[in-house]
């Protein structure tokens, strides 16, 4: 990323890593340009579950045209089965990101995300009502995955870094 950009004016998209419902959003300064989720069915093999994720991501980006791609690193407790599913559905984002030659991406925590959308330690709740105060929504995103989305955007655009390689 360049670091004379002004990160207000470009285009921001917020992607929040699952296999079952990726949630996105996109901004622009203080818009919400679009938001939402991308859903794989839980009975579809996993190859077509990947293949799925990367064929969306790519229209996605292709139809957004976003400057900067920022990510949520999946945090998980010792004994979740579902992180497997989730790496390997993170690494096909990337893989997807990388083909619409967008290969500067954002890391960010969870706590990194909250923190700047709400406070340290908000709950689902808290986001989404803070989503839709900063983007002046008519109503809280839904489903959640969209909020988180947006609010990993927003925290990409309001200089939020992990450091993660």
């Amino acid at each position: 990323m360049d670091a004379w950009r002004d990160l207000n004016d470009c285009v921001i998209l917020g992607i929040d890593p699952a296999i079952a419902s990726i949630g996105f959003g996109v901004i622009q300064g203080d818009q919400a340009l679009d938001y939402g989720v991308i859903t794989t069915p839980a009975n579809a093999p996993m190859y077509e579950r990947l293949s799925q994720i990367r064929t969306d991501v790519q229209e996605l980006c292709q139809m957004m045209k976003p400057d900067i791609v920022a990510l949520e690193m999946p945090f998980f407790g010792r004994e979740n089965t579902n992180a497997t599913k989730v790496m390997r559905a993170l690494g096909v984002i990337e893989l997807a990101l990388g083909d619409c030659g967008l290969t500067d991406l954002i890391f960010l925590h969870q706590s990194q995300v909250k923190a700047a959308v709400a406070q340290y330690g908000a709950n689902k709740y808290e986001v989404k009502q803070a989503v839709m105060q900063i983007f002046k929504l008519p109503k809280p995103p839904s489903p959640d995955d969209s909020a988180d989305g947006l609010a990993i955007a927003y925290a990409a655009q309001c200089g939020a870094r992990a450091n993660v390689a």
